[in-house]
């Protein structure tokens, strides 16, 4: 299914929308700490500078690849709360694999990557063979994921000093982060295959009419359970990069996660009511939502209001998505 297979263009116009508000957002930000120098020293230019550029990316990296695995959960009308969980137990059992089993980097990645996959696996089968609601089974599994993370430490951080392993998180190729290359090659994977496969296609159908996708063959039970497993993997991948980033394994990690991931696909374009969105429109909400924390750290603005700010971007994204209010669409 196309991009505007929802409304002869409705999700490219909003894309347009987006871009314009990033654009505006960065030109707003630089004016008021680069040029009036709110929050900083004598106006100093801090925000239009490459270490900044890098740092939001950066800061960015995590957020969008945990985001395009909820993209595809959210397009087919889901949801997933338990990411923040897995992160934190799949970054714990990465740092227990490398330290106590002492098992090659490499074999470490691959076995936390498939660790993340069987979280989304399990999540998959309680929606799609127990027929729970997504929010439910994935509120359960939230509780029960964290707990395994407590259990591999005992509740303590797992420390790890080898710089190989921080490497992911903390190092750098040909200039660019690792981990927002690690973030642009996944974002060109999922373009792909939204844009231009099979599975592509039967995901927006599934989301779009279930009932007429059932008819055309679709199997809408073992996409669902192959879509909340990517869901398993892409959080897997991040919670590889969050321990490589803090160079510990920690049960602690990850709070918040889930709603980050869910404003980015929401601010992006994609309907909660299934069959609307783009990739392209997910890197776009997670970009627009770092640029405004990043703002707000330059102006020393309080991090708890940060909670509130990014709590009715969520709201506004919302009221004003296709499905309810503007950008042309119509209330259902």
């Amino acid at each position: 299914m196309a991009d505007s297979a929802r409304g002869p263009g409705s999700v490219l116009g909003r894309m347009n929308k987006l871009f314009f508000v990033l654009v505006f957002l960065c030109l707003l930000v630089w004016a008021l700490t680069d040029v009036f120098g709110v929050g900083n020293i004598g106006g100093k230019a801090v925000f239009l500078t490459r270490r900044n550029i890098l740092n939001v990316l950066n800061q960015v990296s995590i957020n969008a690849v945990i985001a395009f695995g909820m993209t595809l959960v959210i397009l087919t009308k889901g949801i997933d709360l338990s990411v923040g969980s897995v992160v934190a137990a799949t970054g714990v059992f990465l740092s227990v694999l490398f330290v106590d089993a002492k098992l090659p980097l490499w074999q470490c990645y691959a076995l936390t990557l498939l660790a993340g996959a069987l979280t989304g696996f399990f999540n998959g089968s309680l929606v799609a063979f127990f027929r729970l609601p997504p929010f439910i089974a994935t509120l359960g599994s939230l509780t029960i994921f964290r707990g395994i993370g407590f259990l591999m430490v005992d509740g303590r951080a797992k420390f790890i000093s080898d710089r190989s392993f921080r490497a992911v998180g903390q190092d750098f190729f040909m200039g660019i982060p690792i981990a927002v290359l690690v973030m642009l090659f996944c974002f060109v994977v999922f373009w792909f295959v939204m844009s231009y496969t099979p599975f592509g296609k039967k995901v927006y159908f599934l989301g779009g009419n279930e009932r007429a996708a059932k008819l055309v063959g679709i199997h809408a039970k073992w996409m669902r359970l192959a879509i909340f497993s990517i869901m398993g993997l892409m959080t897997g991948l991040g919670g590889i990069m969050v321990a490589s980033r803090l160079g510990s394994g920690s049960p602690n990690i990850g709070t918040g996660y889930e709603m980050d991931a869910i404003a980015a696909v929401v601010v992006g374009g994609t309907s909660f009511l299934g069959g609307r969105g783009i990739i392209v429109g997910t890197l776009l909400g997670a970009l627009t939502i770092g640029i405004i924390t990043n703002g707000m750290n330059l102006m020393g603005i309080s991090p708890y209001f940060q909670f509130v700010a990014k709590g009715l971007i969520i709201l506004f994204a919302v009221i004003l998505s296709s499905d309810y209010a503007g950008f042309g669409g119509k209330r259902k």
